[in-house]
């Protein structure tokens, strides 16, 4: 990728910067990214005419941004409770702890002091209010202290977020006239998003250009995080620890990450951006990089001192937020930490660029049960050998324990009884967690391709292919599948790991980090600056190796040659070895999975498959720009059962014919049809008529465009 990327001219520079609102409050376990920054700009010019408050919006980033959160939390009701309990949590952590530790006597609740009757009362062991608060230790009067900036910051915040969310609820009612919660929850994201652009034509809600598309819209909500998918795949972000007795370790949580782009993305003055549309002019040349790079160490540095000088404050509250979060879950349910999730890295890595939070989370959801079995089919032998006998002795224990009990209740009022039973108790259920199903037959590589046909692709380094049986590949899916304990202690240590990382790591990686912002940055008239791998360019960033055959006529889905249309340009495991995708570096994109919309469907059904050309799927000619007419082909074939075993296309990584699961393809937003539509058609007027030739991917290409970034060109859009 070259500077010739950059077409200045023909974009007008909007009105307006962004400012850094987000940071009010300490971030919680379950912190979002949406809660980064709020704008303080205007969305609409001209309130005053009713029937012209929403033309010309200012801001279409966090307009779009507002209308699609508005839609995916609920409407007014649900955003604003939301908000309001967030205060009250924040307000109920300080308050509920300072009276733990400075408000209770802990001598007379646990009858290490005698009272005046046979029973210690609750009231007994509570210090008098008064006599407490005036008491306090200084750390504690300066977290209160703290505590009640943050909370009034916080409830500025919330305050200014309700008066935006009763905005948005004005444009749903009277623009697009969505009047109740009950209308909205019916409805898709693709069928607001098609009146929200039907709406163009009517409001001209963006001035400098006459139509919008979806991949307007996606590019401008998550104009950051393709940024930020692009630095992961690319591998420029150090996250990749050495650490002694463990080797490589993956670490990236959430608290890094909100480090990561308040310093890359809305930091005032020194930040990249000079707005949230537009990266400032001079990370755009080449001749103060040296300056560029000695500027952003400076901003790292920054934030690695700030979080040094917040971290008893911040450490504080995450390990208050875990306890009073998952306490009471891991006593009732030990096996909670015993279970898995995917990791904050893999869901950067596994998601596709211009891909909503919704979309990712529905793909990787439905790969969730196929991962956790291929998961649980490595076992240690030691490790179940060791848990049965200890299972063995303190189920004896505790049984021995709840016979006394049953017999005479007095017994629970022995010292540590109830204690050792809790243990007890907790013991047995993660010993029954470790120990495998006995009538559970595991088939590893059914499950990692299973796996694949929802996550797209791993990385070929891995070396997975014939070895999914493998214990290495077991233990490099764990970086993208890990357990949740593993989560929680990451997010425990954030505060400590973080600023270490911005101080020493981080610094190394600037000039990359500039050059990555230079080579991969373009301006789109009526969007701004995005980041050029999320406009689906399959022609800049895509890999020949994997293309169609570029002396083959361009297939015509109509006819009869539309049933004999063939999926032969995608590789498969039973392929010869030479016709199996080589990819230079980084992933091996599974487009078989892609093609699986077509296998596993009766032949009847041939002329609505899809054709793999160049890595991006050619659908159905026919479609309207909504893709309504593939839903109908789908709600067909969910109908269609008896057919015979010759009228199905089986393909290893898809899902078996007789299954009665729907292809992958039936599992795809409207929304990702749609922008494969449009990328398609963006190709044909290209080269109208021909097959597309893609160019050599350049070598300091992401590694998600080479082998296994083909569905990268647009996550939602991109890949089936």
């Amino acid at each position: 990728m070259t500077s010739s990327l950059f077409h200045h001219g023909g974009y007008q520079s909007l009105d307006g910067d962004t400012g850094l609102g987000g940071a009010a409050g300490m971030p919680s376990i379950d912190f979002h990214e949406e809660e980064i920054a709020f704008s303080s700009e205007e969305t609409s010019l001209d309130p005053r005419d009713q029937s012209h408050r929403f033309e010309h919006i200012q801001n279409l980033d966090d307009f779009f941004t507002r209308v699609y959160r508005y839609h995916q939390r609920g409407g007014f009701v649900c955003m604003a409770l939301e908000e309001l309990f967030q205060l009250f949590q924040l307000a109920f952590v300080v308050i509920f702890s300072t009276f733990l530790m400075e408000c209770v006597n802990y001598t007379v609740l646990f009858r290490n002091a005698m009272t005046n009757g046979t029973k210690t009362r609750l009231s007994e062991a509570v210090i008098n209010p008064q006599y407490c608060a005036a008491h306090l230790s200084g750390w504690v009067v300066f977290a209160v202290i703290v505590s009640i900036f943050v909370w009034l910051a916080k409830f500025a915040k919330v305050s200014y977020n309700l008066i935006k969310y009763w905005e948005t609820r004005g444009f749903y009612t009277q623009a697009l006239k969505i009047c109740d919660s009950s209308e909205l929850a019916s409805l898709t994201w693709a069928e607001v998003q098609s009146k929200l652009l039907a709406m163009q034509k009517e409001y001209h809600l963006c001035v400098h250009k006459s139509d919008l598309t979806e991949l307007d819209i996606y590019n401008r909500i998550l104009r950051f995080e393709n940024y930020t998918v692009a630095m992961v795949n690319k591998d420029l972000l150090p996250l990749k620890l050495q650490l002694p007795f463990i080797g490589e370790y993956v670490y990236f949580s959430r608290w890094l990450k909100y480090n990561i782009k308040l310093a890359l993305f809305y930091f005032p003055y020194w930040g990249l951006f000079e707005n949230r549309w537009h990266l400032k002019p001079e990370y755009k040349r080449l001749d103060n990089r040296s300056e560029l790079v000695e500027r952003l160490r400076k901003i790292f540095r920054i934030f690695g001192l700030l979080n040094i000088l917040l971290l008893p404050l911040i450490f504080l509250w995450q390990i208050l937020l875990l306890f009073f979060k998952y306490a009471e879950l891991v006593k009732r349910e030990p096996s909670l930490l015993g279970s898995r999730r995917w990791s904050e890295y893999g869901r950067v890595y596994l998601r596709h660029f211009n891909e909503l939070d919704h979309e990712l989370e529905a793909r990787l959801v439905r790969a969730y049960e196929p991962a956790a079995r291929y998961m649980n089919c490595f076992t240690s032998r030691v490790l179940t050998v060791l848990a049965k006998n200890v299972m063995f002795f303190a189920g004896a224990l505790l049984v021995v324990l709840i016979v006394l009990s049953v017999i005479d209740e007095d017994v629970l009022h022995v010292e540590h009884v109830l204690t050792g039973m809790t243990v007890l108790g907790i013991v047995v259920t993660i010993c029954r967690a470790t120990i495998p199903d006995e009538n559970q037959v595991w088939c590893p590589e059914l499950l990692l391709k299973k796996t694949l046909c929802h996550i797209h692709y791993l990385p070929d380094s891995w070396q997975w292919r014939g070895r999914e049986h493998k214990t290495v590949t077991r233990n490099n899916f764990a970086v993208l599948f890990q357990y949740k304990v593993t989560f929680l202690l990451e997010e425990m240590l954030s505060p400590i790991v973080t600023p270490l990382m911005l101080l020493f790591v981080f610094p190394d990686r600037c000039g990359q980090l500039i050059d990555f912002f230079r080579n991969f940055t373009i301006d789109i008239q009526g969007v701004g600056d995005v980041c050029s791998f999320a406009q689906l360019d399959v022609r800049a960033h895509g890999n020949p190796e994997w293309s169609a055959d570029a002396d083959a006529p361009m297939p015509t889905m109509s006819g009869s040659a539309a049933a004999a249309t063939s999926t032969s340009s995608v590789p498969h495991d039973d392929q010869p070895a030479e016709l199996a995708p080589k990819a230079a570096d980084g992933k091996t994109e599974l487009l078989e999975a892609a093609a699986s919309a077509g296998a596993a469907q009766p032949m009847s059904l041939q002329p609505q498959q899809q054709r793999l050309v160049g890595g991006v799927c050619r659908l159905d000619h026919h479609q309207g720009q909504s893709a309504q007419s593939l839903q109908h082909q789908q709600q067909q074939q969910q109908s269609m059962v008896g057919m015979t075993a010759s009228a199905a296309l089986l393909d290893p990584y898809s899902v078996a014919a007789n299954s009665g699961q729907q292809s992958l393809a039936a599992q795809m937003s409207v929304s990702t049809l749609y922008l494969h539509e449009l990328h398609h058609h963006r190709l044909l007027s290209r080269a109208p008529g021909a097959a597309l030739i893609l160019a050599p991917m350049a070598e300091d290409e992401p590694d998600r465009e080479g082998g296994g970034g083909g569905g990268q060109y647009g996550g939602s859009a991109s890949t089936a």
